[in-house]
């Protein structure tokens, strides 16, 4: 008998997300579970996973980047205490003949008509999104879906209009506590003063900037400021960078979106610069204010975006966030 165990109880609402999870699953429904950041999707998906490998069924878990994809590996294996469990990722195979592996969605197109239920994770995160060859290999991989996502696209929502989806949302994180709302400075220059003015209050950042050039700018200075940093983007991110960073080695770690989904650290602020980048879409605004209050001892922190003009994606995204902490007080 294959089981799971948790140190701690699921909320009133998860609970009730996963019982709806597990409802959808024996009904053969393809499901999409909305949930905010914070809000415990991974958690909401044990009782259904505890299932579906008990009836000897083949899972797999997709995940369009690799870091993300380990570190889910890792959590869902210390929660089932095994490590049998499959991953596929790049030049990593471990335990393929698993029954339930983990993937990036670059590796679907291996995995032809094998899985009898496939759960794909930050659907809307690059590459996997408006990617028709890696959404195609998804569909080719098996006919059992359950979709995740913090910052849903609209297309799904409609697949919940035509009844080919069944919606299970949780717009309240584990804390219960509220989604801290986006300050907006605008600002025609990003100016360094502003920028140390936060840093000197010596809070914790996770500052965003949107490419690699900018983020050097921004390491040299705090070199100047000696400020205990680092800067991290695809190529460079380490495992060892981040646990630094829990574990308050460093104040500030500058990104690229490279950290806008899947991290959770404590008591962080975020500072997302040239917020106006084309980069910035709602969606990853959404996460990367997603980064801030997960901790229920820290569940507030400050979200500041500076940007020369106030765009339609970060208005979306304060409307949402805004509308998420609505319902919470219904």
């Amino acid at each position: 008998m294959i089981d799971y165990k948790l140190e701690f109880n699921l909320t009133t609402l998860q609970k009730e997300c996963s019982n709806k999870v597990v409802s959808a699953y024996l009904n053969k429904d393809n499901i999409l579970l909305d949930a905010v950041c914070g809000a415990g999707k991974t958690e909401m998906l044990l009782e259904c996973l505890k299932i579906a490998l008990n009836q000897k069924k083949k899972v797999g878990l997709a995940c369009p980047r690799k870091e993300l994809l380990k570190d889910l590996y890792f959590r869902i294996s210390n929660y089932f205490e095994v490590n049998y469990f499959g991953l596929v990722s790049g030049d990593i195979k471990k335990n393929i003949n698993s029954n339930f592996i983990f993937l990036t969605t670059h590796q679907l197109s291996k995995f032809k008509d094998y899985f009898d239920l496939l759960i794909i994770d930050e659907i809307d995160a690059f590459p996997f999104y408006n990617n028709f060859q890696l959404e195609e290999d998804a569909l080719n991989a098996s006919n059992h879906f359950i979709f995740l996502s913090a910052s849903v696209p609209q297309k799904y929502y409609k697949l919940v209009k035509k009844n080919k989806l069944v919606l299970v949302s949780n717009y309240q994180r584990f804390h219960k506590k509220n989604m801290p709302i986006p300050t907006i400075i605008k600002t025609k220059f990003i100016s360094f003063n502003i920028i140390k003015k936060l840093i000197f209050i010596k809070k914790k950042y996770l500052i965003f900037v949107p490419n690699i050039k900018l983020g050097k700018r921004y390491s040299m200075l705090f070199n100047f400021l000696r400020i205990k940093h680092k800067f991290v983007y695809s190529k460079n991110i380490s495992q060892e960078i981040i646990n630094n960073f829990k574990e308050d080695k460093y104040q500030v770690l500058v990104s690229t979106t490279v950290l806008e989904r899947g991290y959770t650290f404590k008591n962080i602020n975020v500072l997302i610069i040239q917020g106006d980048n084309n980069i910035y879409d709602e969606a990853t605004l959404l996460q990367i204010a997603g980064r801030v209050g997960r901790d229920s001892k820290y569940y507030q922190g400050d979200i500041i975006i500076l940007t020369k003009k106030i765009t339609n994606d970060i208005n979306r995204c304060i409307k949402r966030i805004e509308c998420y902490n609505e319902m919470l007080s219904m």
